[in-house]
């Protein structure tokens, strides 16, 4: 009785979790993936439920031969019907579970993040090579990525065996992607990397093609894009099973061709733009940006950019500690309640490495711009003031310090490297490193165009040097995304062309270091004289 009352526990409890489940799982709170994923879990309980209940039967009833066969006849029809109605329900719910190593089954992110958010259909005709592993397991991959997708559609043909259709598509070499979406096609030759597809996919899926003019004649750094990148080649763990994973971009430090580079990969268009030479922004420059300025602006060109922002224009301004701001751009930025501080931020508890200069930034308010951003760095960043809510103007703070920093003067920087204990010129305060303005330019008539601007006090996270760092290509490119309007297009990470890294805050190293080699071969230790003391 006691065995039979636990069975029956057993069940009550199993029933009532996979129910619970079910019904997490219709309800379709979290998203496709994770209900479907409850369901799942459901299925697997009501299989348990039946085990335990067939576990229970007993062998032989005390019934005649022909009510035996009866029974048993009933009993594995309702199984069969339960099992065959889950794995119904399941279908049409379903879901991809990879447990290999390094998720080799699994589309890479970038792809799976352009196909869950298609606005339109995206056809891609894949023409691979049988014979090549690498380009049978692209086909594979995807071909899941397209599962319970249905505005993403993959057909797959083996060259060989189609060479009539690959003539009707103007295709000639193994391992092709075409990939169309409404009139516009894209086509990609000879590769197996679907993280480049991933890219080739945001390009067909804009309508338009956005121009982004980069600002010079004041010392920046943005040079017009060369028909080839110089490139070379480093052997990493990866090997040559990735494609492109040992491919690193050369070039100046504080330029900005991996910027420029990532924006192309995604359908822009970048050009120099020279504001002493012209009265104001060409209408083909969607977004302006000067990243770098060094001397001050001569006479006028501050009213160009004033009077572009005055017709809904979008800019962008990264100022650098050797930034020169004259009275035109400070005039500029004070009509919208913002001034450049002077001085280097100094931040004590949230930093890169040993170098409190360069402020680590862990968190960030809501914004399309820091959406699902990580760990950002701000080398030699200036303080940037906000005087106060301007008429008609939504100013956002995307990054800050912590509230232990303090300001420098940038004559006195190199006592900052000395010691973290040196006095601060002023009291520990939060101090804001990029703000992002949006509304109606002050003494613009009613019904303009919204304007758009964002502000940082460095420029070194957008260039060759610090681009590849952690999320900071993600914040260079997302400011100019956002300033384009392109904020509903789908979200992924820009290619850096460098090697992968592991960068840590200055907390988090010193949190490992304790673990490591403190508290592990301690507890160690510890329990060692444990074990001896019950034993002795």
């Amino acid at each position: 009785m006691e065995s039979r009352g636990s069975r029956i526990l057993v069940i009550v409890a199993l029933s009532l979790a996979a129910l619970a489940l079910g019904a997490l799982g219709s309800a379709n709170w979290w998203g496709e993936r994770v209900s479907n994923s409850l369901l799942f879990a459901a299925w697997c309980l009501a299989l348990l439920v039946l085990f335990v209940l067939g576990m229970g039967l007993p062998l032989r009833l005390r019934v005649s031969q022909f009510g035996t066969w009866l029974t048993n006849i009933v009993v594995a029809s309702v199984a069969v019907a339960l099992v065959i109605a889950a794995n119904v329900a399941l279908f049409h719910h379903d879901v991809h579970l990879d447990l290999s190593r390094e998720a080799r089954n699994t589309p890479p992110p970038e792809i799976e993040a352009v196909v869950d958010h298609l606005q339109t259909d995206l056809v891609l005709t894949y023409f691979y090579n049988d014979g090549d592993d690498r380009a049978l397991r692209a086909k594979d991959l995807l071909l899941v990525a397209a599962r319970d997708r249905p505005r993403f559609h993959v057909r797959a043909i083996d060259l060989d065996k189609e060479p009539g259709l690959a003539r009707d598509f103007g295709v000639h070499a193994y391992n092709t992607f075409v990939l169309q979406a409404e009139q516009r096609r894209v086509v990609i030759e000879n590769t197996t990397d679907l993280t480049g597809l991933a890219y080739a996919a945001l390009r067909v899926l804009k309508s338009q093609t956005d121009t982004v003019c980069f600002v010079t004649g004041h010392g920046e750094s943005f040079r017009e894009q060369q028909a080839h990148f110089h490139y070379s080649h480093v052997e990493t763990l990866k090997g040559h099973d990735v494609p492109g994973a040992g491919d690193v971009l050369v070039g100046e430090p504080d330029g900005l061709d991996r910027l420029a580079l990532a924006l192309t990969e995604i359908g822009y268009t970048a050009r120099p733009l020279v504001l002493a030479t012209v009265t104001e922004v060409p209408a083909d420059c969607t977004v302006v940006a000067d990243i770098g300025v060094r001397t001050a602006y001569a006479a006028g060109e501050a009213i160009v950019l004033a009077n572009f922002l005055g017709s809904g224009g979008r800019l962008l301004l990264l100022l650098d500690v050797g930034s020169a701001v004259g009275p035109e751009l400070d005039q500029l930025l004070g009509s919208v309640g913002l001034r450049i501080g002077d001085g280097v931020v100094i931040d004590p508890l949230n930093h890169f490495r040993s170098d409190p200069d360069k402020v680590a930034v862990p968190y960030y308010p809501p914004h399309p711009i820091t959406d699902r951003l990580a760990l950002t760095i701000f080398p030699r960043v200036r303080p940037i003031m906000i005087a106060g809510p301007t008429a008609g103007v939504k100013a956002t703070v995307l990054a800050s310090s912590s509230q232990d920093s303090f300001i420098r003067p940038a004559a006195s920087l190199a006592d900052a490297h000395a010691g973290e204990g040196a006095a601060p010129d002023d009291k520990p305060a939060v101090q804001a490193l990029a703000v992002a303005l949006e509304g109606a330019w002050p003494r613009t008539s009613a019904g303009a165009k919204p304007f758009r601007l964002v502000v940082a006090g460095t420029s070194k996270f957008a260039t060759n040097e610090y681009f590849p760092f952690v999320s900071n290509g993600e914040l260079a490119v997302g400011m100019l995304r956002w300033l384009a309007s392109d904020d509903t297009m789908p979200t992924i990470r820009p290619a850096a062309y460098s090697l992968p890294e592991i960068t840590l805050t200055s907390r988090q190293m010193r949190n490992v270091f304790l673990i490591l080699e403190v508290v592990l071969p301690l507890s160690t230790l510890l329990l060692g004289v444990a074990v001896w003391w019950r034993r002795r």
